[in-house]
């Protein structure tokens, strides 16, 4: 019988803690009790401390002096500040895809919103498609070091742990035309509809903020 080396079992246990942060089955503000939880995933302590020391780097997680390990729990001005920094890379990003990208890219982008024109949107899946387009478009444009500065900055993670912000009703039709303005390699109007679809999400919140 193979040995499960201690770093498998801590991938195995940051997988896991993960998935419990972006669902919200660990809520944003929760102290993590480490023997619970340790006890709960079968695991020992040990490589769940190595996986919370990852979650902590990618700032899923803070140590707070007297309180210990708490869940993330992303402020409305946070949430602002990452809302500025994709509008920035990502405006770049929507450019240099609408100039490079193949067909088949950009026929993939379109097919990922379409079971979504027809009936009922299950917003788990949508929420998949939505991060699946946006890593999409970064790896399109083939400039890693932007995609590095994407990864780096935890966008994609903050993105995950936040959720979806504003409701499909309001957003499919947004990403259907940034995708026709990829289509057409208008990359200015793609740029700007980019930038519009994530500025209405960061005055949402500004609004919430002035309130």
């Amino acid at each position: 019988m193979r040995k499960i080396a201690n770093n498998e079992l801590s991938d195995q246990a940051y997988n896991m803690v993960r998935a419990m942060i972006i669902s919200k089955e660990l809520k944003p503000g929760q102290k993590i009790v480490q023997d619970k939880l340790a006890e709960d995933l079968g695991i020992s302590r040990t490589p769940l401390r190595t996986a919370l020391q990852m979650l902590e780097g990618e700032g899923l997680i803070d140590s707070v002096p007297r309180r210990g390990v708490i869940v993330k729990e992303f402020s409305d001005y946070e949430i602002v500040e990452i809302y500025e920094c994709r509008a920035a890379l990502e405006g770049v990003a929507i450019r240099l895809f609408t100039e490079r990208a193949t067909v088949g890219e950009i026929a993939s982008l379109k097919s990922m919103f379409k079971p979504f024109l027809q009936g009922e949107i299950d917003l788990e899946e949508y929420k998949r498609v939505d991060a699946e387009f946006h890593v999409a478009i970064m790896k399109g444009s083939k400039n890693e070091y932007l995609h590095r500065l994407f990864r780096q900055g935890n966008l994609l993670v903050s993105m995950d742990a936040i959720g979806l912000l504003r409701f499909p009703d309001e957003t499919l039709a947004e990403h259907m035309n940034i995708i026709d303005a990829i289509e057409k390699r208008d990359a200015d109007l793609a740029e700007s509809l980019a930038k519009l679809h994530l500025n209405k999400t960061k005055e949402l919140i500004l609004k919430r903020i002035n309130e």
